[in-house]
């Protein structure tokens, strides 16, 4: 790889990682790429003649390598973009998706005149919901719980990060038993799966986000129940409530809620679908007494 170029560099990075059937081959070695050079992807295209340092070349098939043996992009460089905000994530995270966003385009939509919410994040990880909530409403305020220790430390980084510290507490909780002020919107995107669907999970996913981000329980609608169990903790009379869900799992978690008083059909209410039109977010309203 003596005097190998930019653009060679690339070019055998997508036909590394095709041979090891990666999908994003193309965009994972150029992601890659501009990791190891410190160059834009302007820069790459710009500059492709130029000699790869050695250094740079040496970090670059570290990065395949890793990435080879199924290691997610956002893992090997320790962060991942998320409503255009560059969040830090580590092992003690989960890896926000992109179909997340459907659910901070849903409360947004929502969140109507009123531009000084506070907002509960139950299970916030790497605080990708809440701090994409809080980055759009700037006059919010919100308080994320989780209970692992390193993705609190995560999310109060991401926080400094991008500037809304000031507006954003963390606190270590099961789902929402921490005395607080109720919220007037509760977000969550809690474990899903159900414990026997996790062996088929992509190896990206069941290798490296952790395991108690993922698991369900039994039938993938506990966390569901829990947190319906606790709205009276956690959520003002009325509050609007937005939950990722599996894509089977509509009715179940509207049933869950408004088993529980919560209004789950009306204006505004109901099931949203992801970009890709699977279902993902159910909307619903805390129950009014």
């Amino acid at each position: 790889m003596t005097g190998e170029t930019l653009s060679q560099a690339l070019s055998r990075g997508r036909a590394f990682l095709t041979q090891h059937d990666i999908e994003t081959a193309a965009l994972d070695a150029r992601v890659l790429l501009q990791a190891a050079s410190g160059l834009s992807h302007e820069a790459l295209v710009m500059h492709g003649d130029d000699a790869i340092a050695p250094e740079a070349g040496q970090t670059f098939q570290m990065f395949l390598d890793a990435r080879s043996q199924g290691k997610p992009v956002s893992r090997i460089l320790g962060r991942r973009e998320f409503w255009g905000l560059e969040l830090g994530v580590s092992g003690d995270t989960l890896d926000p998706r992109p179909d997340t966003e459907t659910l901070v385009a849903a409360v947004l939509d929502r969140v109507g005149g009123r531009r000084r919410p506070f907002i509960r994040d139950l299970g916030t990880g790497a605080g990708a919901i809440l701090l994409a909530l809080l980055s759009a409403l700037p006059q919010a305020r919100g308080l994320g719980s989780d209970l692992s220790y390193g993705a609190l430390r995560m999310a109060r980084a991401n926080a400094r990060a991008i500037g809304v510290d000031d507006r954003a507490a963390f606190v270590l909780s099961d789902w929402g038993r921490v005395p607080t002020r109720l919220a007037d919107v509760v977000v969550s995107n809690p474990p899903y799966i159900a414990r026997g669907e996790l062996p088929g999970l992509m190896r990206d996913v069941r290798g490296h986000d952790p395991m108690r981000a993922l698991d369900g329980g039994a039938d993938g609608l506990e966390p569901y129940r829990r947190i319906a169990g606790q709205l009276p903790l956690v959520a003002l009379p009325g509050a609007l409530l937005a939950f990722e869900i599996g894509p089977t799992q509509a009715a179940a978690v509207q049933g869950i809620l408004s088993g529980v008083g919560a209004s789950v059909f009306g204006p505004g209410l109901g099931m949203l679908r992801d970009l890709a039109g699977r279902p993902r977010v159910i909307v619903a309203r805390a129950p009014r007494h």
